[in-house]
Order: structure tokens, then C-alpha cells, then sequence
């Protein structure tokens, strides 16, 4: 199986180095799945917004999303080197970013986070660093290089803001998370390489609960894993497969107010929702272009009403979905 990190749509060179193809070792303990239908929830399709193209409202491989508090909707448009910025009924508001290296910028940007205050953090493959803006696109600071050591990355995935604003970065191509201030302050690591306990295939998406409970998809190795804000590991789920409750390729993942996890099963086509145990409740999707079916789907955000965003990478698009 090639890693969608890795691989990525196309192959991102990096000038000192390029990505690897893995191949994932997968054995993980799959919860049982709930058998109580007053908790599986009906998933609706609601709407849709884009195609492929460069101009306001097209994209060319949306990769990351996020949902703001005030209800706005921004979208990692990746080989446009942009955000765009859309209400939640997916009219477009602004943009921001084009290729290159300078202060607001972006080379192959692919995760996007919101803090509680609106700021938007945005990882990039291409510069190994994350950039901070304002809910209007304007740039803040930025920080991280090409590396190993603590500070630096090697293909930062996606990017998620615990309760009191620090910054949790999936640095993907060094099999680890780190956790930073909302400034760029180095504070602490986790994660290796492997298939044990706390260990990564290859981290791709990042989610923080209620109680700053942090959950990574582990892509490689088809589970997620759930972490203490410390880093201290507490639970896995998850196994290469089609039933549900397993995966294959998991990329986005998000959570809800009630702690539920949306997890984007990306080879898949669908995405699965699971209590934060590991229980299986609902899931919806499958490969087409239809609405409500999935090419290559990435990144997920649910916002505070508990709208559900897509985004349909091969399709160049954003679906939106609610629960009945």
C-alpha cells in the first residue's frame, strides 16, 4: 500500500531529501461495534461547492479544513498554494497565499487549524514550517525549517489547538507529534517510528477533544491513537480492512462537542464516526462522484452546530453533511 502522506497526490521534493513510499504494518484490537440503532445517527448529504480550477470558489487538491466558532469554513486549497475562506453554505469570502517561500506564502500547505480567538495556523510540506494568520488571512508569525530536531519537520501533516492554545503539529516524515505555545515555543514530543503502543506508520491527521485529549490518525498503520496533552499514550483502535471500525488509509479525523471521532477512511470512500473509545456508531460514503460519495476525501471539520465538512480531494470539492 503506498502512503498517501508520502505520496501525496504527487511527489513532493523537498531539496535535501525526498518523501519515502512505506509500507504499513497493521495489527491492531478493533472495538466492538454499537448495537444499541438509537445511537447510530441518519447522515445527510446538504450541500456542495467547487471544481477544478484556480479561480474564487475552484481548487486543485483541498486537502486540510477547518470550521471556525463564527461559523466560517477554510479550506487548504493545496496546489493552488492558498486558503480560502467560505460562510458555511460555502460562499466564498477571501484568499489568501500563492507559491513560494516569503512570509504568507505557502508551498504545498496541506493542515489547517482555528484557535478559540480565530487565528489560523496553516502546516506546508514544501516550506516544513507552519505559518499563523489572522481570521482575514493577514500573517502573524511562522516557525519550524527542514529537520529532525525539536522545532523542525519533515512533511507536517495537519495541525490541531488544545483549550489553552497550544499548537499540535502531525510531523508526519519524522513519525512524531510535537506540542508548541501558540508563539512557536518548542514544549515537548512524542511518537517513533513502528507499530507498538504510541508509535506511527505515518501520522497524518490530529483532533483535540473537550478535555485535550489528543487523537492521531496513524495512515500507515490503519488506527488511531489516543494521547493525554502530554503525550502519554491511552488507547488504540482500529485495523486494515472494510468492516466497520476498520480502516484503510485514515487521514482526517476530527472530533465533536459530545467527543464522538469523524475519521476520514480515505481508500475507503467514506467516513466513520466512533464514540472517543473506539465504538463504532455510524458511517457513510463510498468512490464515485455523486453527492455524497468521495474521491481521495482528506480532511473533515465539524463545526459548532454539528455541520459536517469534506473535503473531496480528487473531486475538487467541499461536501457538507448533517446528522437527523
Amino acid at each position: 500500500m503506498l502512503n498517501r502522506g508520502d505520496n501525496m497526490k504527487k511527489i513532493i521534493v523537498i531539496s535535501v531529501m525526498l518523501c519515502v513510499v512505506l509500507i504499513s504494518c497493521k495489527k491492531a484490537s478493533l472495538p466492538a461495534a454499537a448495537d444499541n440503532p438509537e445511537i447510530n445517527p441518519i447522515v445527510t448529504f446538504a450541500a456542495k461547492w467547487g471544481n477544478y480550477g484556480t479561480g474564487d470558489g475552484q481548487f486543485s487538491y483541498p486537502s486540510g479544513i477547518a470550521a471556525s466558532a463564527a461559523g466560517d469554513v477554510y479550506v487548504v486549497d493545496q496546489d493552488n498554494n492558498r486558503i480560502q475562506k467560505f460562510t458555511s453554505e460555502g460562499v466564498f469570502v477571501t484568499k489568501w497565499g500563492n507559491q513560494g517561500t516569503e512570509d504568507g506564502q505557502l508551498s504545498y500547505p496541506c493542515g489547517i487549524a482555528v484557535d478559540s480567538t480565530g487565528n489560523i495556523y496553516v502546516t506546508e510540506y514544501g516550506n516544513a514550517r507552519i505559518q499563523k494568520f489572522t481570521s482575514a488571512g493577514v500573517f502573524i508569525t511562522k516557525w519550524g525549517s527542514f529537520g529532525t530536531e525539536d522545532g523542525k519537520f519533515w512533511n507536517p501533516s495537519d495541525v490541531a489547538i488544545d483549550s489553552t492554545g497550544n499548537v499540535y503539529v502531525s510531523d508526519s516524515g519524522n513519525r512524531r507529534i510535537q506540542k508548541f505555545s501558540s508563539e512557536g515555543v518548542f514544549i515537548t514530543k512524542w511518537g517513533s517510528q513502528g507499530t507498538e503502543d504510541g508509535q506511527f506508520g505515518y501520522p497524518y491527521g490530529i483532533a483535540i477533544d473537550s478535555a485535550d485529549n489528543i487523537y492521531v490518525a496513524d495512515e500507515n498503520n490503519d488506527r488511531i491513537h489516543k494521547f493525554t496533552s502530554t503525550g502519554v499514550f491511552v488507547a488504540k483502535w482500529g485495523s486494515e480492512g472494510t468492516a466497520d471500525g476498520q480502516f484503510n488509509d485514515p487521514c482526517g479525523v476530527e472530533v465533536d462537542s459530545a467527543s464522538n471521532i469523524y475519521v476520514v477512511d480515505s481508500t475507503n470512500s467514506r467516513i466513520q464516526k466512533l464514540t472517543s473509545t473506539g465504538v463504532f456508531i455510524t458511517k457513510w460514503g463510498s468512490e464515485g462522484t455523486a453527492d455524497g460519495q468521495f474521491d481521495g476525501p482528506d480532511g473533515i471539520a465539524v463545526d459548532t452546530t454539528g455541520n459536517i465538512y469534506v473535503t473531496d480531494m480528487y473531486n475538487d470539492r467541499i461536501q457538507k453533511f448533517v446528522e437527523q
